[in-house]
């Protein structure tokens, strides 16, 4: 009992320390509520039900250990009797055991809990049909962790169907092909995406494409926001299985509102570097620190300068004819600076450049030490993964907030949604590519020189 106590005083202690990053009302709330379930447990277990269920607990271990002695004995000595095994458990159960009750009504449970899991198990298999699909669909797909290579363009992939009651099903018409794209056709985040997910979208193939644009063809029975037939965009986390706007743009707006000094909706008296700003998450930055107010100072290559003036950009500072910590020198400090790719540059360099109380930002993926570790460190971080996602069921969190799926969620889209909706932010596109040629759109997507956003269109 010991044992138990120091088990169930353990569990508080975490859901204490896990308590702490809810909301602080929500702190409130749960202090409270742990206070009097640990005085109702003390209760409980000083109280006279507390001491029989000591008592019953020490009876059942101390004829579990003699039974398991007899039995060791009986295996060793081939005279394992079962009928004197039957003996010793209706013993536990008769007037001098812990609950008196007859051999009839010990068989008649036995039987009943024998045939009920059968009929249980029985009827699971035979109720759980996985749904047939009847339809194909053309995707791009990353069939191994070799690099691009390992990337084809498939004409008749099983068309997945609805299988959560919130769940909704996307006709693509378009899809961005971004940097974590092709860092995933070498294995970027698998660990994550063998965590986070379920049955086929664990493993390979993986289904390439961080965001897209499409129709709504089924839904579930649960959804009310959308119906079938409506335009939609989004973007998913680079663990996950799924134009150009929707990922680039909420890795952008969380990179300003959460991560820098500037608040939302509030760049006034803000100087601002944005490097590689015409990088796809480079160009949304622009435009949006420039619509709130501040001043911003763009690093991109030459041919790219006229489209950075054109997103708002003040100032241009070209990669191709200047040295660029020359020219930083020239500049006064900034409060915030975000480094979206380009040409490379020590991180220290630039944070020489921020003022006292200034933040700098990277928007580019980052490297993730899961995909490395071994089998012993890599069982150790899939407990800890799996310990997490249980507490954030158990609190009804959500289990997507993990790396990038942090950044991306339905109030970010709908703000970027509205600013386009009214002319002030808008998508670049650098070049257009049909499915079979994503090798290309990849390689386009990793070139330095591409001003904007890589695409696939699906006709």
């Amino acid at each position: 009992m010991d044992e138990i106590r120091f088990r169930i005083s353990n569990q508080l202690e975490t859901l204490q320390v896990q308590a702490s990053v809810i909301a602080q009302q929500g702190q409130q709330v749960l202090a409270r509520w742990i206070t009097q379930l640990q005085q109702l447990l003390q209760e409980f277990y000083q109280g006279e039900y507390g001491q029989r269920l000591k008592d019953v607990g020490q009876q059942l271990l101390t004829w579990a250990h003699a039974g398991w002695e007899q039995l060791q004995f009986q295996y060793y000595s081939l005279q394992f009797n079962p009928r004197e095994f039957y003996q010793q458990v209706a013993n536990l159960f008769t007037a001098g055991g812990i609950l008196p009750v007859s051999r009839r009504e010990l068989a008649f449970c036995v039987i009943g809990l024998t045939a009920g899991s059968l009929i249980g198990f029985s009827t699971g298999l035979n109720c759980h049909h996985p749904p047939q699909h009847m339809h194909h669909m053309k995707a791009i797909i990353c069939h191994h962790y070799i690099g691009i290579e390992g990337v084809t363009t498939i004409d008749d992939v099983e068309m997945p169907a609805i299988q959560k009651p919130d769940d909704l099903l996307i006709q693509v018409k378009s899809a961005s092909v971004n940097v974590v794209d092709a860092k995933i056709c070498s294995g970027y985040a698998r660990t994550y995406r063998q965590l986070l997910n379920s049955g086929k979208q664990r493993d390979l193939p993986v289904i390439i494409g961080r965001d897209c644009a499409g129709i709504v063809v089924d839904i579930g029975p649960s959804v009310i926001d959308f119906d079938i037939g409506d335009e939609v965009y989004l973007a998913v986390p680079s663990w996950a299985q799924a134009a150009s706007l929707p990922y680039s743009g909420c890795l952008a707006w969380d990179a300003i509102v959460n991560e820098s000094v500037i608040a939302e909706g509030n760049a006034r008296g803000k100087r601002i570097l944005v490097y590689g700003g015409t990088t796809p998450v480079g160009c949304i930055l622009i435009q949006l620190t420039k619509l709130w107010g501040g001043y911003v100072v763009a690093a991109c290559k030459q041919q790219a300068i006229p489209v950075a003036k054109a997103l708002g950009a003040d100032e241009v500072i070209p990669f191709n004819e200047s040295n660029i910590e020359k020219e930083l020198e020239l500049q006064d400090k900034f409060d915030a600076i975000f480094y979206t790719g380009g040409q490379q540059i020590k991180d220290c360099i630039l944070r020489n450049h921020l003022l006292l109380h200034g933040s700098y930002v990277s928007t580019v993926p980052e490297h993730l030490t899961s995909d490395t570790l071994g089998f012993v460190f890599g069982s150790i971080f899939s407990g800890y993964v799996r310990i997490k996602l249980l507490i954030r069921y158990l609190f009804g969190l959500k289990p997507n907030q993990w790396n990038d799926g942090s950044k991306i969620n339905t109030a970010n889209l709908d703000a970027l949604r509205q600013l386009v909706d009214a002319d002030q932010l808008q998508a670049v596109v650098h070049k257009a590519y049909a499915p079979h040629n994503i090798e290309q759109a990849l390689h386009e997507a990793l070139n330095p020189n591409a001003v904007g956003s890589t695409i696939i269109r699906f006709h």
